[in-house]
């Protein structure tokens, strides 16, 4: 028996949707922060239950109004779980602090290096053998290659920030290096994830499309970092002077169109203008306050929530029934945990680090959470990831990001000291 009412009214779907996501979403992320898991591990959840793998199974006539074939019925809930992913990238930019990255100099680098770069490099080599299943549609093997390259390097900033402050690590010495890593993996990654989703649109590649695509995304960058910061601290100042309540907001709102539309225009994913307008606007000397804690309530607790309860609908377990995908994706986990504790691992002895503090580091850095989930929602939508090679991706993120608490309660000292030194 199916739901015709709730077909035919678009309208009624809609809040349908949103109010049994969001519902999902927050009882599952609690449960997870219960059992002191980071609340993503339960929206994501959420998704898994309501899609195809559990719910669709069980009940297919119920899914499909959460997960409606028509693309018309879809598009008011992508429309608000894409403004969630974009205001999560606002408040990443917001964290990213690149005073903290110069302070740290040497030791985060060596270790970003090993933590960035061994699973970038085993990401090249797993993602040339992965069969074609794990393709999409729409990709250019050299695209293919490239996401699940970023796939296995990049770590979560807003998971790891969130769960070092929940451990009382945050301001240890290994808290800070884990975060200023992690700010550099997000830069470097973001850039990176420009450039190949301009190749994954481009379809036929050539040195001089590669140029061409190459050259917008750096343009971008650099005028975002030259003449975009200059504007959005002229503009800032002018609210704050001219006492708008909540000028610095439309401000914000203002930069993510703007950056998120010319990330678009070059050929990139607005994601990635979100996420400049957050390191503009986090980077001003002139940023309000309170302007955090305008966007953050209902990016945290509605917003966010919807992106990845919708990103866990698309993710199905059935694409990974035959031993193949399941070994595949088996593989895609154990490598990315390796190379990433391995990378992570060296460099924190090449930066002289205690055994300790380098675990702690590798294990913070293991966790994929959110923006693993954004940048496999982008694969998925740009064509280059297969519904097999999404639901690889998503798990990993999963298991990285709910091994990652525990491993870190385990290495934390009895009483967490303040912050040292580390060798520069």
């Amino acid at each position: 028996m199916g739901f015709p009412s709730l077909q035919a009214d678009a309208v009624l779907l809609m809040w349908v949707q949103l109010l049994v996501i969001v519902l999902a979403g927050r009882l599952l992320g609690a449960a997870a922060r219960r059992i002191g898991q980071p609340g993503v591990v339960g929206e994501l959840l959420a998704g898994v239950l309501l899609g195809p793998s559990i719910l669709g199974w069980l009940w297919p006539a119920a899914a499909a109004v959460v997960i409606p074939d028509d693309r018309l019925a879809a598009a008011p809930l992508n429309t608000v779980a894409w403004l969630g992913v974009a205001l999560l990238l606002v408040l990443t930019g917001l964290e990213t602090d690149l005073a903290t990255v110069r302070r740290l100099g040497r030791a985060s680098t060596l270790i970003a290096v090993g933590a960035l770069g061994l699973p970038f490099a085993a990401g090249i080599g797993l993602g040339t053998l992965m069969p074609e299943s794990f393709h999409g549609s729409g990709a250019n093997r050299t695209a293919f290659v490239l996401f699940i390259a970023i796939a296995l390097s990049i770590s979560s900033l807003p998971v790891i920030a969130r769960i070092l402050t929940e451990l009382g690590l945050i301001r240890s010495d290994a808290g800070q290096v884990i975060i200023a890593v992690a700010m550099t993996n997000d830069l470097a990654g973001w850039a990176a994830l420009g450039l190949v989703t301009a190749l994954a649109g481009a379809g036929t590649l050539s040195v001089g499309m590669v140029a061409t695509l190459l050259g917008g995304v750096v343009l971008l960058l650099v005028v975002a970092l030259t003449v975009g910061q200059r504007l959005t601290d002229a503009a800032l100042r002018a609210v704050r002077d001219r006492g708008a309540e909540h000028g610095g907001l439309v401000v914000a709102v203002v930069a993510t169109g703007v950056f998120a539309a010319l990330a678009h225009l070059v050929g990139s994913d607005a994601v990635i203008g979100a996420y400049l307008a957050g390191l503009l606007l986090g980077r001003s000397r002139f940023f309000p306050a309170q302007l955090r804690n305008q966007i953050e309530p209902i990016t945290v607790t509605i917003l966010a929530p919807v992106f990845f309860a919708t990103a866990g609908l698309r993710l199905d377990l059935t694409a990974l029934a035959s031993t193949e995908a399941l070994l595949w994706a088996g593989a895609v986990l154990a490598c990315a945990v390796l190379t990433k504790v391995i990378g992570a691992l060296g460099g924190a002895r090449l930066a002289r680090l205690g055994t300790r503090d380098g675990l702690m580091i590798a294990a913070g850095l293991n966790a994929r959470g959110a923006v693993e989930v954004v940048i496999a929602t982008v694969g998925l939508q740009a064509g280059v990831l297969s519904t097999t090679a999404y639901t690889a991706i998503v798990l990993m993120a999963l298991v990285t990001t709910v091994m990652a608490p525990p491993v870190l309660r385990a290495l934390r000292p009895a009483r967490n000291p303040d912050p040292v030194e580390v060798p520069a």
